[in-house]
């Protein structure tokens, strides 16, 4: 397996474990291998120090702590919704107006909202969700040898990341880590921002790789 393949699956891999997280509370299993994983435990360097969560036993910890903190921010504070920030009225639009769903769908992407717990699609674990599917799309034009396609698959990423993700992502995440009261969801939120603007970053410097 060559670079280029290990890094855009390296990247999958992160956008989908941060998903993950932002889409519903952490459970049992997960948080434990977070917990045992010294490079998971390295995206959350304040949960490392964090007394409550090197004491309290996983169960605990989940029940009395991490899910109120969850609640607080993801579902009562701060919505993670796209519409929500940029549009004046503030609301949640799960409509087939929705600019998110229809980039969505013109790039040959469905969701069945029926199937989560998110009430629109341009919640940020989804957008986050799509980013996989792209970079998908960008492997298997580059295995193909498809140079057009792989081009093609990374100006959609970055036009993504510039008219939805990013543009909303960076404010949400900012507002969702100063509401947090945990450490975890805390860091979850500072990794992520962090993730995204070097992502960004990557993908700019791969299209200038591939046009060359």
């Amino acid at each position: 397996m060559n670079e280029k393949i290990r890094e855009n699956q390296a990247r999958q891999n992160m956008y989908g474990f941060l998903s993950r997280l932002l889409i519903e509370e952490v459970d049992y299993n997960l948080l434990e291998n977070i917990k045992n994983t010294p490079s998971l435990m390295e995206l959350f360097p304040n949960t490392a120090n964090w007394e409550t969560f090197l004491q309290k036993d996983t169960k605990s910890l989940i029940d009395e702590e991490l899910n109120v903190d969850f609640t607080t921010v993801f579902l009562l504070n701060v919505y993670p919704y796209e519409s929500v920030f940029m549009n004046d009225e503030g609301h949640i639009n799960p409509s087939l107006t929705n600019p998110t769903l229809q980039f969505y769908l013109e790039h040959g992407y469905e969701i069945d909202l029926n199937k989560t717990r998110v009430l629109s699609p341009d919640h940020i674990a989804v957008e986050m969700e799509f980013m996989i599917t792209l970079i998908n799309d960008q492997l298997n034009a580059y295995s193909m040898f498809n140079k057009e396609e792989e081009i093609k698959a990374l100006q959609t990423q970055k036009e993504f990341m510039e008219k939805h993700l990013l543009k909303w992502g960076v404010i949400y995440l900012l507002a969702a880590r100063d509401m947090a009261e945990t450490p975890f969801y805390y860091d979850l939120c500072q990794t992520t921002l962090e993730f995204l603007l070097s992502d960004y970053e990557y993908i700019v410097s791969q299209l200038q790789e591939v046009t060359v």
